[in-house]
């Protein structure tokens, strides 16, 4: 396989446009013209990593947290980052980074989190704003169809587990084409009234150009009409961390040794009414502790997530909410097994394998 390729499979499981604004994601070492054979799937890049993508003869390592996060300035080896990326460099190792993207989209690192702790009705803690756009364009009799199919193929129409939708209403246009016009209809100088469609359908902001180069090319005017809406959507699928419920309510100390046991983390911390019922559970994988608002909001009575502050756990406890630090590596492992499954059923499962020696950077006792 190229890497290429590869990449196309992972903006199918991690579209990069539900990164964080601040995260750095894609192809980070290498180039994308070249061929691999197998890919590891590791949590966090290391030394350790390079030497096992080495051992199993893997090209490309697709990793959840990136290893450039600040742009480098040089690469003489003084800092750890650029000592490792001239490693991946020079021992022609592949390195990608799924970080945020991974987070928020579905099947990505919140849902397998959910899904080992056993949540049900999962969604989104903090549904992400959609980047949508409505485009409306006016067309008439005998083009309708080619031009609504050429705008779907561009890559408008596309809503949830739907395609080429669209919403088509009939109306009439009026112009009079000027002594410079070329009309499709009508006479120059003369004031027209054409029955039209007006054809109205979502998409990306990513592709509004080539929509709009789809509109030009099939439409049959010479100057076809359309506008761009801004749309204020929020997504039902996609957003930092998930909220769902337990198939039924258990005290607070018995999730907690059951998050304990099902992410293997001894020592967690946590802070609250243990003593209490609770049945709406709220998580986020790795650092989340500034969304336990969020948590409260959609009524759960406990919150698990990573690397939350002193005054964060005294903060929830006085909201009456508990809160859980499970541990970073130990929240987000869940959604890096998931995620070299989802790879291993695009690309074959020889292909694909899980790093032993990239799962967590710090120990516990």
């Amino acid at each position: 396989m190229r890497i290429k390729q590869i990449i196309d499979v992972m903006e199918e499981l991690a579209p990069a446009r539900f990164a964080e604004e601040w995260d750095q994601i894609g192809l980070q070492v290498g180039d994308r013209e070249a061929e691999v054979d197998t890919v590891l799937v590791a949590l966090t890049p290391s030394f350790e990593v390079l030497d096992e993508a080495a051992a199993r003869g893997a090209g490309l390592v697709v990793s959840h947290h990136p290893l450039i996060f600040k742009p480098l300035v040089s690469l003489t080896g003084s800092t750890p980052s650029e000592r490792l990326a001239a490693a991946f460099l020079k021992r022609d190792v592949a390195l990608f980074a799924a970080h945020t993207n991974l987070d928020s989209a579905p099947g990505g690192v919140n849902d397998a989190l959910a899904r080992r702790l056993g949540l049900a009705n999962v969604q989104p803690l903090a549904p992400a704003r959609i980047a949508l756009k409505k485009i409306v364009v006016f067309v008439p009799n005998g083009a309708i169809e080619e031009v609504a199919e050429a705008m779907c193929a561009a890559g408008a129409g596309n809503i949830g587990a739907y395609r080429d939708c669209t919403f088509r209403v009939k109306g009439t246009g009026t112009f009079t084409p000027t002594p410079q016009a070329a009309p499709h209809i009508g006479t120059r100088g003369k004031s027209e009234h054409v029955v039209e469609v007006r054809i109205e359908s979502v998409v990306t902001d990513a592709d509004v150009p080539g929509v709009v180069a789809a509109i030009r090319q099939s439409h049959p005017y010479e100057e076809p009409v359309f506008d761009i809406y801004h749309l204020e959507n929020k997504s039902r699928e996609s957003g930092p961390g998930r909220w769902g419920t337990l198939p039924e309510p258990v005290t607070a100390a018995d999730f907690i040794a059951e998050v304990s046991n099902k992410l293997n983390t001894p020592g967690l911390r946590y802070a609250g009414d243990e003593t209490r019922q609770v049945s709406k559970v709220a998580v986020c994988g790795g650092a989340g502790g500034d969304l336990y608002k969020d948590a409260i909001a959609h009524s759960c009575e406990v919150y698990v997530t990573a690397d939350v502050s002193y005054h964060t756990f005294v903060d929830a406890r006085d909201e009456g909410l508990l809160l859980v630090d499970a541990g970073h590596a130990e929240t987000e492992l869940p959604g890096v097994g998931a995620l070299r499954e989802r790879l291993a059923a695009k690309l074959g499962a020889a292909h694909v394998v899980l790093s032993e020696r990239g799962r967590r950077a710090v120990r516990r006792l």
